[in-house]
């Protein structure tokens, strides 16, 4: 007997989503981004282009009743959370499921999370308390500081190090999105980018 998922009234057969959702031998993995659009949409276009992972889900406080149940590996939080008071449940489901919670420790979150998962927290911003920070920044280039040993993804320890990162002239990257696309590659032990 053939299992189907109905999804909007069209019924389709689990073999053919898990076909669709294995890429290159393994299961994909999805990246939720909480911000604004502009950072959201500029974090997706240098993801496609830099790794070609279609698997990241823009979740604003329409989408988040619809996707409650989707497991996202990686949530990125590059808003503050105080409109979405009316929300918390939903962010709670989708949290409890996250492997990461990257947290932009410059703006007030005022959300809470149930410390007791095994979540692993990263923070990035200009301060010098976050986990990833800026050392030195100019129009040409943006030295990155990971002040903080993490395992990645594959379980290999990440070391405190410096990034040089290259600023292309057409660039329109913001130092927040350069944190994130920064992050995800040494958490999916991906090439890190040396120019933006």
């Amino acid at each position: 007997m053939e299992h189907k998922l109905e999804i909007n009234s069209i019924k389709i057969p689990v073999k053919e989503i898990i076909e669709l959702l294995i890429i290159k031998g393994k299961i994909m993995s999805f990246i939720g981004v909480i911000s604004d659009n502009k950072c959201y949409e500029k974090i997706k276009e240098k993801i496609l282009e830099i790794y070609n992972e279609p698997s990241i889900i823009h979740i604003n406080k329409k989408s988040v009743e619809n996707i409650k149940n989707v497991k996202f590996e990686m949530i990125i939080i590059n808003e503050e959370l105080e409109k979405w008071k009316d929300k918390q449940e939903f962010l709670q489901m989708i949290f409890s499921n996250a492997k990461y919670l990257l947290l932009n420790s410059d703006i007030n979150l005022m959300f809470n999370y149930d410390k007791n998962k095994d979540l692993e927290i990263i923070t990035y911003g200009l301060n010098r308390k976050a986990t990833v920070t800026v050392s030195s920044i100019s129009d040409l280039e943006i030295i990155v500081y990971l002040q903080k040993n993490i395992l990645n993804s594959k379980n290999k320890l990440v070391e405190i190090t410096e990034k040089q990162i290259k600023l292309k002239e057409e660039s329109k990257c913001k130092t927040y999105e350069i944190l994130i696309l920064y992050i995800i590659s040494i958490l999916y032990d991906k090439c890190i980018i040396n120019e933006i």
